[in-house]
Formats: structure tokens, C-alpha cells, sequence
């Protein structure tokens, strides 16, 4: 009975993770034109105070096309992402990122880049 008290004690007082990750976009800039056939370098940093779980980059353009789909399994409390596509002539691209920590906490960024 006593064990149970103080492990109910000791376990019982931990307050949940309720803090989201933290995605933070360094290139490119939102609303970026780019030629093309240019390289478009997409790095972001995301972190989290307890650990991140899970990394979604997706990049579509606006005829539905899909030019970068990863998934990113990550134990630790601070990822570097960085990937590349090549732009095609007339396109509008969005950039979505998902950053989940182990305790479902979910943060997405989101921007767009276009071609001349």
C-alpha cells in the first residue's frame, strides 16, 4: 500500500506536454519569385522542449502537383530540415511543414513561392 502511494506520488504530479513545437522557415522567403529551372533550397529549423516525434515537409503547386513529399522520424529536441526542388515556368508552390512532438502537440507553417 505504501509503494503505491508514493509511486502514485511520484507519477501522479507529472503535468502533460501541451507545448507545441516550434517551426521556424529560413529560406525561402514567403511570396519569393524564382525563375525557371532554379533550385529552391526550403531549410527550417523545428524544435521542441520535450522531444519531436514526426517531420512533414510537402511542397504542391497549384495544378496539384506534388515536387517534395518527406517524412522525417526524429528523436530529439531540435531538427534541421533542408530540401530542394527544381521550379517549373508559371507555377505557384506551396510549402507546408508539420512538426509533432511525442505528445501528439502539432505545429504547421505554410507559404508560398512562385515562378516568373
Amino acid at each position: 500500500m505504501i509503494i503505491l502511494l508514493v509511486a502514485s506520488f511520484m507519477f501522479g504530479c507529472s503535468k502533460p506536454d501541451e507545448v507545441a513545437p516550434i517551426v521556424s522557415i529560413s529560406s525561402p522567403a514567403e511570396n519569393q519569385v524564382f525563375a525557371e529551372g532554379q533550385t529552391v533550397n526550403v531549410k527550417a529549423t523545428a524544435s521542441d522542449n520535450e522531444g519531436l516525434h514526426m517531420i512533414h515537409v510537402i511542397v504542391t503547386d497549384n495544378a496539384g502537383g506534388h515536387w517534395v513529399h518527406s517524412e522525417d522520424h526524429v528523436d530529439g529536441k531540435k531538427f534541421d530540415i533542408n530540401k530542394t526542388f527544381t521550379t517549373a515556368a508559371g507555377k505557384i508552390y506551396t510549402i507546408h511543414i508539420d512538426a509533432t512532438d511525442h505528445n501528439e502537440n502539432v505545429t504547421t507553417k505554410e507559404m508560398t513561392v512562385s515562378t516568373n
